[in-house]
C-alpha cells in the first residue's frame, strides 16, 4: 500500500511532467495547454451528462423499491473518472477516459470490488 501511495504522490507527477514536456515539444506550449484544458472540460462535461442519467436511473429504481447498488457503484466510477480528468496530465486523462466508458468502468470496478472483498475476507472482516 505504501508503494502505491508513493507512486501516486511522487512517481505519477514526475511521469506527468515528463509527458507534458514531450507533448510540448510536439504540439508547442499553446497546443499542449489546449490539450490539457480541452480534455478536462470535455471530460467534465461528459461526466456531468452521464451523472444526470445515473441519478435519474437511481431515483427511478429507489422509487420502485428495487436495489440500486449497481448505480451507486457506477457513481463511484464516475467520481473516480472526474477526479482523473480534473488532475492535469496525459496519463490521468487516459485513466479518466477509461473510467468514463461504461463497459470498461464496469469491468474495472468489478475487478476492484472482487479484490477488496478478497482482501477483507483474508483479514477476517
Amino acid at each position: 500500500m505504501v508503494y502505491v501511495l508513493s507512486f501516486f504522490l511522487i512517481g505519477l507527477p514526475i511521469l506527468e511532467i515528463w509527458i507534458l514536456i514531450e507533448l510540448g515539444s510536439i504540439f508547442g506550449f499553446w497546443g499542449t495547454l489546449l490539450l490539457v484544458f480541452g480534455t478536462a472540460i470535455l471530460g467534465i462535461f461528459h461526466i456531468r451528462m452521464q451523472g444526470f442519467e445515473l441519478i435519474f436511473n437511481l431515483q427511478k429504481k429507489l422509487l420502485s423499491g428495487k436495489q440500486a447498488v449497481p448505480e451507486l457503484v457506477e457513481g463511484i466510477g464516475l467520481l473516480i473518472s472526474g477526479f482523473f480528468f480534473i488532475v492535469p496530465g496525459a496519463i490521468t486523462d487516459i485513466f479518466g477516459l477509461v473510467f468514463l466508458i461504461p463497459f470498461t468502468r464496469k469491468y474495472i470496478l468489478k475487478i476492484l470490488i472482487s479484490f477488496l472483498i478478497d482482501k477483507m475476507r483474508e483479514r477476517g472482516y
